[in-house]
């Protein structure tokens, strides 16, 4: 049987309720109910601002991970730490060298204790990344690390497929596999929709799944369609608020709210 689409109903704000606490409402729901684990902000794919950084990682319910401009983005790590982060994600690692300098450039801007405490997580996203996966999880520096995300919607791009192709996901799944083996938690991100995630997490069986903001926990034969329908509507009230703050222009949130739709329905 064809699962039932979710529907595209977004959580009503109660009367006499502010747009904050609608938000702190919606992300209550995403933990409480669904097992939400995490908040993922980014100046790198989502362009975000320092002061929408702040704003996002002191409201939140959830711990703030940060995905930084590149894996030497000394510039951000340097404005991001004194921040109420919980972490720092360092995209586009291709190779040891990669994981080398995004592990030097934290401890540069952090003291042994703010180094210790943050999370320190890497992103695996192209052909090139998964080639050199092994040399990445056997360099020294790999023993910081303590999650790593496959951004799935660009390592389909890099070897000029579908996301749903078979031999993406065989990849995907090797990768996992291979990054498991370290006893390292691996998440899985990129292109994530409610219609498709149980059979896609069947397949992959990573510890976590990401949406663009919202990770969650993965808990063997659990559903999880509702929750990634709510956290793609948690995802609209977020550009709300955000055009709304002047964070964002108008433009950005119409078309990105308008990509959202696409995959509720």
């Amino acid at each position: 049987m064809k699962p039932k689409k979710p529907s595209l109903k977004i959580m009503p704000v109660k009367k006499a309720e502010s747009f904050q606490a609608t938000l702190a409402r919606s992300l209550r729901h995403l933990k409480n109910d669904f097992g939400a684990c995490g908040l993922k902000l980014s100046t790198e794919d989502a362009a975000m601002t320092m002061d929408q950084i702040k704003f996002w990682a002191d409201a939140s319910l959830l711990p703030a991970i940060v995905k930084i401009g590149g894996p030497n983005a000394r510039n951000d790590i340097k404005q991001l730490v004194p921040l109420k982060i919980d972490g720092l994600i360092a995209p586009m690692v291709e190779s040891p060298y990669g994981l080398e300098n995004f592990i030097a450039a934290v401890r540069d801007f952090t003291t042994p204790m703010q180094f210790g405490r943050l999370n320190k997580h890497i992103n695996i996203e192209t052909v090139t990344a998964v080639k050199q996966l092994n040399d990445i999880l056997n360099a020294p520096e790999a023993k910081f690390l303590d999650e790593i995300t496959i951004g799935c919607s660009d390592l389909s791009s890099s070897l000029k497929k579908s996301g749903v192709d078979r031999s993406v996901l065989n990849r995907v799944t090797r990768a996992v596999k291979k990054i498991q083996s370290k006893n390292m938690s691996v998440s899985v991100g990129g292109g994530i929709q409610p219609e498709t995630i149980d059979d896609f997490l069947k397949k992959v069986q990573p510890d976590k799944f990401n949406t663009r903001v919202v990770t969650f926990d993965v808990v063997p034969g659990q559903k999880y369609g509702q929750a990634v329908a709510e956290a793609l509507r948690f995802e609209i009230l977020m550009l709300e608020h955000d055009a709304g703050k002047g964070f964002i222009t108008r433009d950005e949130e119409k078309f990105r709210i308008k990509e959202l739709k696409k995959r509720l329905k």
